[in-house]
């Protein structure tokens, strides 16, 4: 069960052919509806797990479904982490410091502007108060990620989403949710119709979306496609949210022995490469410390992933966390995009 990309036949088979299995993959839009499903044992028969990082560490671990990983075997992960990425390493270790996981894309996932239209020093100063301004109303896109919008919309509502929402805050949340859902254009799970929209000018932004998502228009020589971080917000100072996707063993009885060879074969430093040009998209990777992965990033492609901002928009970042009302604040958002499915329907 993975994040888009990781199914891909030029990940799969080489493993497959490599060890004569056949790999079966389902891909998720949701951190949480993933985890519950695998804590409610809907999912028994999966093997590897490529999800968000809090989900692996303050979830699934604490359930006892993720297997410790033998470091010694993983020693090549934590020598191949770029210094970019050392701050989200702890994400891969349990609280007893046990590995539980490999890291690999990451990155700043929050607003992609057309800077035809929106400048990027407005856009990083006004962040996410650019949905709340009646100017851009039907002037923006909202991808349909809800984990994120979850963050995106507390930050627009100038709530931290990791802290505990009292009801006066939860009310706020609902509030924005419902006018960002009715002031947005168009509300899709595919970042590649909403890029096709900014460039066409159709949008002049889009929430929840970043580097993986933008990458794929800036590869086609559109470099007015920028992944947007805040200045600053809500979140002790902060106004925007990384991601880590970790791949990790579910611990059962009956799993395949394959699987913590898959997450080895992972980090060698042609899959690694594989995963961060994955699906038509461009992506940091935590293995950029391995200059083999590295120097296979042409200079155009280092563009295309604003490498020489990342450094500098990730301090600006929160980890992605799990917000302790996070159940409550989905339900509400569920609720507005369903007013807006019904109001179409009329």
């Amino acid at each position: 069960m993975c994040w888009e990309g990781y199914e891909s036949p030029h990940i799969k088979v080489p493993f497959e052919q490599r060890h004569q299995i056949k790999i079966d993959a389902k891909t998720l839009l949701s951190d949480q509806l993933a985890a519950a499903s695998l804590i409610s044992d809907k999912n028994l028969d999966i093997d590897v797990i490529n999800i968000n990082n809090a989900y692996v560490k303050d979830s699934l671990n604490l359930h006892g479904l993720i297997k410790t990983l033998n470091k010694d075997r993983f020693e090549n992960y934590v020598q191949s982490i770029h210094p970019t990425y050392s701050s989200l390493l702890p994400w891969s270790f349990n609280h007893n410091d046990e590995l539980i996981g490999i890291g690999q894309r990451f990155g700043p996932f929050n607003l992609v502007v057309n800077t035809h239209s929106i400048s990027v020093s407005v856009a990083r100063d006004q962040g996410f108060n650019l949905a709340n301004d009646p100017a851009y109303s039907k002037r923006f896109g909202f991808l349909d990620y809800p984990d994120f919008n979850i963050f995106h919309i507390c930050i627009g509502a100038e709530l931290n989403p990791f802290s505990e929402l009292d009801q006066t805050q939860i009310e706020a949340f609902d509030r924005t949710a419902n006018d960002w859902c009715q002031r947005a254009q168009m509300i899709t799970s595919d970042h590649h119709v909403l890029n096709a929209a900014l460039i066409s000018g159709e949008i002049d932004f889009y929430i929840s979306g970043g580097i993986y998502t933008a990458s794929p228009a800036r590869l086609a020589g559109y470099d007015n496609i920028t992944a947007i971080v805040p200045e600053q917000g809500p979140i002790n100072g902060k106004g925007g949210i990384v991601f880590s996707e970790i791949t990790s063993v579910i611990d059962r009885i009956d799993g395949s022995q394959q699987a913590e060879s898959f997450l080895a074969y992972l980090l060698e430093p042609e899959t690694a490469v594989r995963t961060a040009f994955t699906k038509g998209t461009c992506n940091p990777i935590a293995q950029m410390g391995d200059p083999r992965v590295f120097n296979a990033f042409s200079k155009a492609q280092l563009k295309a992933i604003q490498w020489d901002d990342l450094e500098t928009d990730l301090d600006r970042c929160s980890h992605y966390q799990i917000p302790p009302n996070n159940l409550q604040l989905l339900g509400l958002l569920s609720e507005a995009k369903r007013r807006v499915s019904l109001g179409a329907q009329r």
